[in-house]
């Protein structure tokens, strides 16, 4: 049964979490992407990214919402623990997983865990179910979006992430997205399964902006 979401409430802040649990070592962009579209709407979300950070209870219970990103497999089970222990500490809060594994195992997820799972260009929707405008649904989304830059106010600083090393150079290492999706359907990959297909270019301007205010922050290479 999905909790209640679309009230005034939602847009106090820290009444969103959004919440990362492993992204190759780069601050994460299932947390920054998700961020911009929110404060762009008028929300104020808080973050947690667990490959970097402890646990925060105390965000946790002030949440009404919270968003877990598993792009990936390790992130999945890695945050398949986190919203069980979401869920003892704060059993009133609507848990939403999103990125291509969480349509993936979609229907598992629902089972125990998740009140929506989201995927594809999933940033509005997440947007129109805290608006109480959607229930999230079952498919992909696969509409152009309006795509800002990324927002990365409030996460950990850019050196307790990746480095590059260089002789005996230590270089913090950033990271953007160009793309979204894949007009390549290769098997082994779960992009397909997510996007058919469908390749979204992010604007230029969007993707020049977020690297130069990775470099701003200390960052000194960009994958």
């Amino acid at each position: 049964m999905q909790r209640a979401t679309g009230d005034a409430d939602l847009r106090s802040p820290g009444a969103v979490l959004l919440v990362s649990t492993y992204e190759l070592g780069h601050q994460p962009h299932g947390i920054t992407l998700p961020k911009a579209f929110l404060e762009r709407a008028g929300f104020e979300p808080s973050t947690m990214d667990l490959a970097v950070d402890e646990f925060d209870a105390a965000k946790v219970e002030r949440a009404r919402f919270v968003a877990v990103s598993v792009p990936m497999h390790t992130a999945l089970r890695l945050g398949e623990g986190v919203a069980r222990r979401i869920r003892r500490l704060n059993p009133d809060a609507a848990i939403c997983f999103h990125g291509h594994y969480a349509l993936l195992h979609g229907a598992a997820l629902r089972e125990e865990l998740a009140d929506f799972v989201l995927g594809g260009e999933l940033e509005e929707q997440l947007v129109k179910i805290l608006e109480g405008q959607s229930d999230g649904g079952d498919a992909a989304a696969l509409s152009r979006l309006e795509i800002p830059v990324p927002s990365r106010d409030g996460l950990p600083r850019a050196d307790r992430y990746a480095h590059l090393v260089h002789g005996e150079k230590h270089v913090a290492a950033g990271y953007t997205e160009a793309t979204r999706g894949c007009s390549h359907l290769c098997g082994h990959c779960p992009i397909p399964a997510v996007y058919d297909g469908k390749l979204f270019v992010v604007p230029e301007h969007v993707v020049l902006d977020d690297i130069r205010q990775q470099v701003r922050a200390g960052v000194g290479h960009i994958t």
